[in-house]
């Protein structure tokens, strides 16, 4: 007998759909829902059978601008949303939001509901690509807005930048639905409090070794600190990936390391502890959808010292729980870790006013609530 489904989550990637989206998945099940899941066969990895629901395999490559290659993969992505027949649809990242909203309504799909999770390197970088990338992205999620019923963003600037364009403006008059949550929520119990170590004092950046996390300004601005402040640790974790237009090289962050006082940990297991043994989390990225990794420090208690930009500036209160420097600017961030250094002893009160934070707006059980009451308004009609 073919199953049911309530729900059908197209995901960006495996990982994503496990660590991301896992919770929400968990809270669709406890309402009664049965969910599904469709991951792109590429990163297929078999520890998102641990969530339980039915996972099949999907075609998609997430950075091909080909026409030819949209098309096939939209074609494949009909072939299983047919098969499957669920009630509603959840996209989220750009390329499943962009097909997978087409192929829901062209599969007789009731309800599609779409996540923005950031708008990524085309809206904080300058150049042609750049800008023919975010050209065809507002085209994107401007058509997705028309066809779903539901649009969900993880910060005000990402609703306000898409907002702009004529289609976004055109499904306002058509009335459809947006709503704005403080990003994938986290897990407090997974996350720990941990009071800030009163012995030394390191700053931990940990991060996608990328040009748009901000990773060089870190570095030179850790160089100049560290002439002052020879006894402060700087860490940097997080993996490499050369692949990448925009990547770090392993050589950089070999200079970094002889040059500018780095301490590099490669890609950590044990994200808990990394971040507990740190005085101040570190992340000066150009633009977030709403920094997981902030929130994962928060949670644990940590001050905060991030930049004025979309999914950064929303979880720190400047000079409550950190404070915000300015994008792409060694000299902003450089004062401010000079200026934690000096108030060390106010630090703990910033990790407590983090911790804070995290429970009042950040906490996944209420993140998940609020994206289930909406889509309820859709999944769980009325019987008139």
């Amino acid at each position: 007998m073919k199953e049911n489904i309530d729900v059908l989550f197209i995901a960006a990637n495996a990982r994503s759909l496990l660590h991301n989206r896992g919770r929400l998945i968990e809270s669709m099940q406890a309402q009664g829902l049965s969910v599904a899941a469709l991951v792109p066969g590429y990163d297929y990895i078999e520890e998102v059978e641990s969530l339980n629901i039915t996972i099949e395999k999907y075609d998609l490559d997430r950075h091909s601008l080909n026409p030819l290659g949209f098309l096939s993969q939209l074609a494949g992505l009909i072939r299983k949303v047919k098969q499957l027949a669920p009630k509603a649809v959840f996209c989220y990242s750009i390329k499943p939001i962009a097909l997978g909203a087409v192929a829901a309504r062209l599969s007789g799909v009731k309800y599609v509901f779409c996540l923005v999770t950031g708008l990524g390197y085309a809206y904080c970088a300058d150049g042609l690509k750049p800008r023919l990338v975010r050209v065809a992205s507002r085209f994107l999620y401007g058509s997705a807005a028309l066809l779903g019923d539901l649009f969900i963003f993880q910060n005000e600037d990402d609703k306000k930048e898409l907002s702009k364009g004529w289609l976004f403006k055109l499904a306002d008059i058509l009335g459809k639905k947006k709503i704005v949550v403080g990003g994938s929520g986290v897990d407090i119990e997974e996350y720990p409090y941990q009071p800030v170590p009163e012995e030394g004092f390191s700053f931990l950046c940990m991060a996608r070794l990328i040009k748009e996390k901000g990773v060089i300004e870190y570095a030179e601005a850790a160089k100049e600190v560290k002439a002052a402040y020879p006894d402060t640790i700087f860490y940097l974790a997080g993996s490499i990936d050369e692949n990448l237009t925009t990547a770090i090289n392993r050589e950089t962050v070999t200079r970094w390391e002889n040059q500018c006082g780095i301490t590099y940990l490669g890609q950590v297991s044990d994200v808990n502890k990394c971040i507990g043994s740190a005085t101040v989390f570190v992340l000066p990225s150009y633009r977030e959808g709403t920094s997981r990794a902030i929130l994962e420090a928060m949670s644990i208690g940590r001050p905060i010292l991030t930049t004025d930009v979309p999914g950064c500036r929303g979880p720190v209160v400047d000079g409550v729980n950190g404070y915000l420097a300015s994008a792409k600017n060694v000299e902003t961030l450089k004062n401010a870790m000079i200026k934690m250094i000096n108030e060390k002893d106010h630090l703990q009160t910033m990790g407590l006013a983090s911790r804070n934070r995290i429970k009042e707006v950040y906490e996944v059980k209420k993140v998940n609530s609020n994206m289930l009451e909406a889509m309820n308004q859709f999944l769980v009609r009325p019987i008139s």
